[in-house]
Formats: structure tokens, C-alpha cells, sequence
């Protein structure tokens, strides 16, 4: 009796103190608004000179991707439109604004199939394994081991003997213990507290003292979401805000362009890469000023190509089913329309003509793209008389995994262990990827190499 005395005042002084905290916290509201400004404000007298910086630095980066793409041409390509040109410079600000932070994105995606490589070997050994030794065949081992002293689930290696760490069994082993307690010993419990609370004094207390904190804790997160949001958003810039209307179809435009795979460094990519394109024209234009006699122009397009395959899933997202088709038929006239420009370079006698002809499309197909035109990226008379381009990509795709699988099953054939076949399969893999793929595992390009695009 003297026990359940003691946990009952130990409830009691607790709720109390938690009591107090909560008059003292409602108390204060007038001591936190006034520390809020301040520190709002030492806030953003850190923040506002580096984005003051950073912004600098995307200007700077906008300014010369867009000088490089037209400083040899600016005499002899005739300019955009205004408004498609100013499209064209705010697409190439947003990707250098985002840019920066796509890079983790493309050294994960670079794991992947490095990581999917070397586990082939692992998968093949598996299949050798079952293969050679069946379930049936023998008794089945007791794989489950316990090391003393060591916490969590342990699993004994066959060939060894060896008891070596489980992390999934140790996981699993957690999950069902804590399903065990609430199911044996949480809903028993609480339920004999609500129902019969004089007959465990104790128990009921520790309850009341939980659902006491739960409660304070959501208060407390409540008072606190608006410091936070202050934090964000500050007096200053709240005066300086938008209408309610331009917020709302800010909100939407920032759930719309979500929807692009790779976020906006990807949905703008392509603009990028057809201006870097057009900058490889007007140097080669620029070169045919001194260039000899048996000296051959050749700009490749195929990087202006890749872009116009994947264009309208970059730079609108989801697409209705139906008009995926057009879209995809007119990619395949414009890829056309690009090759068939860059065979020119080698029939046509006036070289620099042809160059300022392909420059000349390089920047519409990139204005038209900013715009979100992606269903005329060039206009019907460009298009005539152009066969359509077909794209093969799936043949290369094919090829690797053919080639990746012969490997496997010739090197697990031939008797190799799985720790000289494991490591031998992922490096044989990605000599093959990169003999097949090139230079497109690079940047920007490997979205293109994950997505099945590239030129056939």
C-alpha cells in the first residue's frame, strides 16, 4: 500500500510541475513576441548577403551561358522573338538557380546501376546455389543463432559456422515485440484504466501522466508553429507580398512543376543544352573565317537530339495518354529535321549557310521549348519533306542486357566462387555500359541513358 502512496504522489507532483510549465509558457507569450523580432531580424541580416551573393552568381552564369551561344552569330542568325528570347534567358537562369543541387541527384542515379552490376554476380551464385543444392536435398540447418552479451538477432554462416549480425531479423524481431506489447500488455492495461482505475492506482497515473504530456506537447507545437512561420517569413517581406490570388497560383505552379522528374534543373536542361549546341555552331562558323582548304566542318547534333525526344515529358510532366502520341510523332519530325541538317554539312557547298541554318533552328526549337510549344518546336514548313526519325534506343538497351547476362551465366559456369565471379560480373557490366552508352553516363546525359533515350 505504502508503494502505490508513493507512485500516486510521484503522478500527482508530476502533473503539477507540468501544470506549472504550461501557465508559465502561456505567461510568456508577450516576453517571446518580443524576442521574435529581433531575432527574426539578426536572422536575415545573415541570410539576405549570401542570397545576395548566390543570386549574383546565377546572373553571372546566365550571362555568359547565353553570350557563348550566340557571340560568333550575332550579325548573321536573325533574333528571336522578344518575348521567346526573354522565355529562352529565364529558362537558362532557372537551371543555373537549380543546377547546383542536381548533382547528388545524378551521383545517385549513377549508383544504382553500378550497385545493380555488382549484385548480379551475387544473384547468379544464389541461383547456382539453389540450383546444385535444393531444399529437399538436405535437412534443413538452423540458420537462427544467439552470441551472449550481444543485443539483437544473430544468423549462422553454413560453410563457417560463424554467427554474424542479422540487421532485417533484428528489425523483424522489434517490430513483433513491440506488436507483442501493445497487444498483450498497452491495451490491457489502458483498457483496465479507463474502465476499473481504482484497481491499479499506479497504472492509471502513469496513463493520466502520458496523455497529460501528449496533450502539453501539442500545445506546445501549436504556439510554436507561428514563431517558426516568422521565421520564414518575415514583417518586412509580408508587406512586400503578392496578392492572395498571385499566392495561390504560385502554389499551384510549385505543385504543378514538382510533378517533373529531376525537379527544375531537368524541366530547363534542355534549353541548355540546345544553346550549348548553337555555341558549338557559332565556333565552328567562326573557324570556317581561317580554315583550309581540306578542312571539314562537322558540328554533331546528337546532344540536341536527346533533348527533343524526352522534350515534352521535361518540360510539362504527366501527359494525357492520348496526346502522348502527337507529342512523340512530332519529337520524331524535329530529331529528323536535325539530322537532316547536319547531313548538310557534308553536301552542301555553302558551309556557312548550312551553319547559320542549323544555328537558326537550334534557337527556335529552344525559344518554342521555353514558351512550353513542345508540340511545335518547328514550324510545318521546316518539317516538309523531313522523314521521321526512329528511335532504336531500345535495341542498345537490349544489347546490354543481353551481353551483361551472357557474362554472368558464362563466368558462374565455369566454376568461379561468387567472391572472384561477384566482382568480376559488376566491372565486365560497366565496361559494357560504357562501351554502349559513351559519354552520355556524364551529367546531364545519364537521365537521358536511365530513361531509354539516346540516338539510334
Amino acid at each position: 500500500m505504502i508503494e502505490v502512496l508513493k507512485a500516486l504522489a510521484t503522478s500527482v507532483v508530476v502533473i503539477f510541475v507540468l501544470f506549472v510549465f504550461a501557465v508559465i509558457w502561456e505567461l510568456a507569450a508577450p516576453l517571446r513576441r518580443r524576442i521574435q523580432e529581433p531575432v527574426v531580424r539578426a536572422f536575415h541580416r545573415v541570410v539576405d548577403p549570401v542570397e545576395h551573393r548566390w543570386r549574383a552568381h546565377v546572373t553571372e552564369r546566365t550571362t555568359r551561358h547565353i553570350r557563348n551561344a550566340v557571340i560568333h552569330l550575332e550579325t548573321v542568325v536573325p533574333g528571336v522573338p522578344t518575348r521567346g528570347w526573354c522565355g529562352v534567358v529565364n529558362a537558362i537562369e532557372r537551371w543555373c538557380k537549380f543546377s547546383p543541387f542536381s548533382s547528388a541527384r545524378h551521383m545517385a542515379m549513377l549508383a544504382i546501376p553500378v550497385w545493380g552490376f555488382f549484385q548480379i554476380g551475387k544473384i547468379g551464385a544464389a541461383v547456382r546455389y539453389v540450383v546444385n543444392h535444393p531444399p529437399e536435398s538436405s535437412p534443413r540447418a538452423r540458420l537462427s543463432c544467439r552470441v551472449p552479451g550481444q543485443v539483437g538477432e544473430y544468423r549462422k554462416v553454413v560453410s563457417t559456422g560463424e554467427c554474424v549480425p542479422d540487421p532485417l531479423g533484428t528489425l523483424w524481431g522489434w517490430g513483433r515485440g513491440l506488436f507483442g506489447w501493445v497487444q498483450e500488455t498497452a491495451v490491457p492495461s489502458i483498457g483496465s484504466a479507463v474502465t476499473k482505475p481504482w484497481a491499479d492506482p499506479a497504472v492509471a497515473g502513469t496513463i493520466l501522466v502520458a496523455a497529460f504530456l501528449l496533450l502539453i506537447l501539442v500545445r506546445a507545437l501549436r504556439d510554436a508553429l507561428p514563431v517558426l512561420r516568422g521565421m520564414k517569413e518575415s514583417p518586412w517581406k509580408e508587406r512586400h507580398a503578392a496578392s492572395r490570388a498571385e499566392r495561390k497560383a504560385q502554389k499551384r505552379w510549385e505543385a504543378k512543376k514538382n510533378q517533373v522528374r529531376g525537379g527544375e534543373a531537368a524541366r530547363w536542361s534542355p534549353v541548355k543544352v540546345l544553346l550549348s549546341a548553337c555555341g558549338d555552331v557559332g565556333a565552328e562558323y567562326k573557324r570556317q573565317e581561317s580554315r583550309g582548304a581540306l578542312d571539314a566542318p562537322h558540328v554533331s547534333l546528337a546532344a540536341a537530339e536527346r533533348v527533343v525526344w524526352t522534350a515534352w515529358r521535361n518540360r510539362h510532366g504527366p501527359v494525357r495518354r492520348d496526346q502522348q502520341q502527337q507529342l512523340k510523332t512530332h519529337a520524331a519530325q524535329v530529331v529528323g529535321a536535325l539530322r537532316a541538317m547536319e547531313a548538310q554539312q557534308y553536301s552542301s557547298a555553302d558551309t556557312r549557310k548550312t551553319l547559320e541554318e542549323t544555328a537558326a533552328m537550334l534557337l527556335k526549337i529552344a525559344q518554342r521549348y521555353a514558351e512550353g510549344r513542345t508540340l511545335a518546336l518547328l514550324d510545318p514548313d521546316d518539317l516538309e519533306g523531313i522523314e521521321e526519325a526512329v528511335n532504336r534506343e531500345w535495341m542498345r538497351a537490349t544489347a546490354l542486357g543481353v551481353i551483361v547476362t551472357a557474362i554472368a551465366t558464362g563466368l558462374l559456369a565455369a566454376g568461379l566462387p561468387e567472391a572472384a565471379a561477384t566482382p568480376l560480373i559488376g566491372v565486365l557490366s560497366l565496361i559494357t555500359w560504357g562501351a554502349l552508352y559513351g559519354g552520355r553516363i556524364r551529367g546531364a546525359g545519364l537521365i537521358d541513358v536511365m530513361r531509354g533515350q539516346g540516338r539510334s
